[in-house]
Order: C-alpha cells, then sequence, then structure tokens
C-alpha cells in the first residue's frame, strides 16, 4: 500500500532535475547578456577605427577630387581612381551605418519582477520554478535572435571597412 501512495504523489523537487535546469538557463540568460555587451564593445572599438579613418580619408581621398575627375576624360586609370574613390566613400558610410545599427538599442526582454505578487510567491514550488524556466527560456530565445542580428551587422560593418581599405589603397596607388 506504501508503494500505492508513492506513485500517486505529485513530483517532488529534488525528485527531478528541475533546480538544475533553473542553474542552466540563468547561466544562458548570463551569456547572452554578455554577448550583447561584447557586440557593443566590439562595435565601439570599430566606431573609433572608423574615426581614425575619416580624418585620413578627408585629407587623402576627398570627393571634391573624385567629382572633379568625372568632367575629366575618362580612361581606365581614371575610371578605376573614381570607382576606388567612391568606393571609400561608400563603404565608410556602410560600415559606419552597420555598426550603428549593431549599437543600436532595442529592447531588450528580461524577467518582469513587477509580475512577482501574493499569488506567484503562494504557488506550490514545482510550479513557480517551471514558471521561472519558461519565462528565462522566452528571453533567452529573444535575445540570441537579437544578439544573431547584431553578429550579422557587425560582420558587415567588418566588410565594409575592409571594402573601404581597398578603396583606399587602390585610390592611392592609381
Amino acid at each position: 500500500m506504501e508503494e500505492q501512495n508513492n506513485e500517486q504523489r505529485p513530483p517532488q523537487v529534488e525528485d527531478i532535475p528541475v533546480l538544475e535546469y533553473l542553474d542552466i538557463v540563468k547561466n544562458e540568460y548570463e551569456i547572452e547578456r554578455n554577448k550583447k555587451q561584447s557586440f557593443e564593445n566590439r562595435a565601439g572599438g570599430i566606431m573609433a577605427l572608423l574615426g581614425a579613418i575619416c580624418i585620413f580619408l578627408f585629407e587623402k581621398v576627398q570627393l571634391i577630387d573624385i567629382i572633379s575627375m568625372m568632367s575629366l576624360q575618362l580612361n581606365f586609370l581614371t575610371f578605376i581612381k573614381i570607382v576606388s574613390g567612391m568606393l571609400v566613400y561608400l563603404g565608410f558610410l556602410f560600415s559606419m551605418l552597420m555598426t550603428i545599427k549593431t549599437i543600436d538599442v532595442n529592447k531588450h526582454y528580461n524577467f518582469e519582477v513587477r509580475n512577482i505578487d501574493e499569488n506567484l510567491l503562494g504557488e506550490m514550488r514545482l510550479t513557480a520554478i517551471c514558471k521561472i524556466i519558461f519565462t528565462y527560456r522566452d528571453i533567452i530565445v529573444n535575445h540570441r535572435k537579437m544578439n544573431e542580428k547584431r553578429a550579422k551587422t557587425f560582420k558587415m560593418s567588418l566588410y565594409g571597412i575592409i571594402a573601404t581599405f581597398i578603396g583606399v589603397i587602390i585610390y592611392i596607388s592609381t
């Protein structure tokens, strides 16, 4: 008869790995928050690099010179110089926009502590922990989507910088 009572009792927190899952989702939440911070820090470095490029750009590759070349008789070298000069400015602009988009302050979902009330505090422990786990899960999924977008825009900003450097090298060497 004692075995029958054990079979009918609801699962207890200590009988299932719910606390381990809670630790996992809390750790994953921290990982995603740290990724966001890392992207913002790296994007700040890119912004500083773009600022340095900007100073060099306005000195060596002047837009006025590129525009004035368009009125010259077009030969292959002039064409390459015009295209590379435009690549410098377009790459720079593209990099700046992608870097800003990387840093863009989108709302990150967080655990809404205002929802903790007497009803939640009065729930069975197992039910409450499960709700917390599912809430963290949804928050983590949201953060991952946003961090994936940040990764793509950050990567695109790096491509823009590469294009800018290539444009500068070609422009100066022609």
